[in-house]
């Protein structure tokens, strides 16, 4: 990680084989791959089967699943995280997003617009829901600069700490892509979540899209691990997007 982080390493170009680390520091091999399993986790650097393992491209911002926040997935991999608020204000809860949360229909909640931005360049705009009885504070929260996951942690003392997430691609409305600034249609990728305590209750419900090509969500699975991974031929969202 010091020889990328120092600029020794540039993006693109290959990171010493696993022996060539381990005799230079005098650490055995299974050192040297755990080390190269978190930095690939952390999205500083990619592995090319067959090819090597290469220092990633800055210009691509990193999505990280098992780091929940968005604003420690930034620092991790380098770039100054912000957000720009678009709205932020109570509405009734609409059949999906009581269900969601596990709310009466209609029941107050906060929704939360916000434009995610890596070094000051907008990469997902992203709309959030809570609960307003549990959260009101989140309507005068500055989250501009602030982690929303941090705010209701420091707060609220409430952790989310497991999500429920699915993606699909999609094309961006007039609206998104001017929030966005890029062009009418461009591609992207719509997420949806759910965001849990450890206990299992709902805390969020989230919904974004992502610019294609200004971003990257990187995966690690491993055959046994806790969790599901499901895919459905049916595309069909039932996000109400303008």
């Amino acid at each position: 990680m010091g020889l990328i982080r120092s600029g020794q390493l540039h993006p693109g170009e290959a990171v010493p084989s696993e022996w060539e680390i381990s005799e230079h520091y005098g650490v055995s091999r299974l050192t040297v791959r755990r080390a190269l399993d978190e930095l690939v986790r952390e999205g500083l650097v990619t592995r090319r089967h067959g090819v090597g393992t290469f220092v990633s491209n800055p210009t691509e911002a990193q999505i990280v699943p098992s780091v929940l926040s968005f604003t420690k997935n930034m620092q991790i991999i380098g770039r100054v995280p912000g957000s720009k608020v678009v709205r932020v204000h109570a509405i009734p809860a609409s059949a999906e997003i009581a269900q969601a949360l596990g709310l009466e229909f209609g029941a107050p909640v906060i929704e939360l617009v916000r434009v995610r931005l890596a070094d000051d360049k907008p990469l997902i705009l992203e709309t959030t829901y809570l609960s307003q009885e549990h959260f009101s504070d989140v309507l005068n929260a500055d989250l501009t600069s602030d982690s929303l996951y941090s705010f209701i942690s420091e707060r609220y003392q409430v952790n989310i700490v497991a999500l429920d997430q699915s993606m699909e691609p999609t094309l961006l409305t007039d609206w998104e892509a001017k929030l966005l600034n890029v062009k009418l249609g461009s591609p992207a990728i719509l997420s949806e979540l759910i965001g849990f305590t450890a206990e299992g209750k709902p805390v969020e419900y989230t919904w974004s899209v992502t610019c294609g090509g200004r971003g990257r969500f990187y995966f690690h699975f491993r055959e046994g691990d806790i969790g599901k991974r499901h895919f459905t031929t049916n595309p069909a969202s039932n996000i109400k997007r303008k």
